[in-house]
């Protein structure tokens, strides 16, 4: 019912992407709102116990690990907030069941080829008022030492708020991902040679400007970064990338496969028309 259309698969092809509107409800996202709230707080009131590890600073980046998921603090300690949250369904049920839901994963089918999938990563994305932003990268880059079937992962991204320019929405620049892996930047510290130097890539970065309840599908390859938080209010995402099945999560050491059995009240209307040009962006 939700696999991706030709002309999703071609913009897929072509530019590295493509758009989903409204594709969750404003009940469902007031869950899934509610769900990233919950997990924030659980880390953030455990992050200071005994089961939480010590905080690592890689640059001017701090990580440490709570509650199972590795998290990426606020580059500013006074937020006293959590960047990204890596994985996070098992901290919150209506995350976990997000994981299987056809809308995100039959597009993911017909991406990849793959008749069965299995979770490669979950994450929150979290960026509160005056939030950081955060270079271009690729994903690939990040993951093809980790990987076992690099070729096979889609990644997707789910925005619980309304994302625009002003609140640090993600940028992507169309057509990026044919380049492969590109060069990182020198002479940026440690974390410098994951960034993307966007000096070899020809093409303009845009906006993905979109409702709360939209969906992004995207290749691993595809040069992506965000900007300052420059409102009042959180901009949320929840970002899943899925793999072949029967494959190990990201640095964890079990598998997790999209159970793909008929969901209660899966039966939905058909999804809203990919968006088809850069220009409607």
């Amino acid at each position: 019912m939700y696999r991706a259309s030709e002309a999703e698969l071609k913009q897929y092809e072509d530019l590295g992407f493509f758009i989903r509107e409204n594709v969750f409800d404003e009940d469902e996202l007031v869950r899934l709102r509610a769900a990233a709230e919950n997990v924030h707080r659980q880390i953030v009131e455990a992050m200071g116990g005994p089961g939480a590890g010590p905080v690592d600073q890689v640059d001017n980046q701090k990580y440490q690990s709570v509650l199972g998921s590795r998290i990426k603090w606020e580059w500013n300690d006074d937020l006293r907030a959590v960047r990204s949250m890596e994985p996070t369904g098992h901290l919150d049920a209506s995350l976990e069941v997000l994981l299987d839901d056809p809308r995100l994963y039959q597009p993911v089918q017909s991406i990849n080829g793959c008749e069965t999938l299995s979770v490669f990563s979950d994450k929150l994305n979290v960026k509160r008022p005056s939030g950081a932003p955060f270079p271009w990268h690729q994903e690939g880059l990040y993951w093809e030492n980790g990987a076992e079937d690099l070729e096979s992962l889609v990644s997707t991204l789910t925005y619980l708020d309304d994302g625009t320019k002003e609140n640090g929405c993600l940028w992507v620049i169309p057509g990026s991902h044919k380049k492969g892996n590109l060069k990182g930047l020198e002479d940026r510290g440690v974390l410098g040679a994951l960034y993307t130097d966007v000096d070899l890539i020809e093409g303009e970065a845009i906006p993905t400007e979109l409702s709360a309840g939209s969906v992004l599908y995207f290749h691993r390859d595809l040069v992506h970064g965000s900007q300052t938080n420059r409102t009042t209010a959180s901009r949320r995402v929840f970002v899943v990338a899925y793999q072949a099945g029967n494959l190990h999560r990201w640095n964890i050491d079990r598998k997790r496969e999209v159970d793909m059995s008929p969901q209660p009240g899966s039966a939905r209307p058909a999804p809203p028309a990919a968006k088809e040009t850069v220009n409607d962006l």
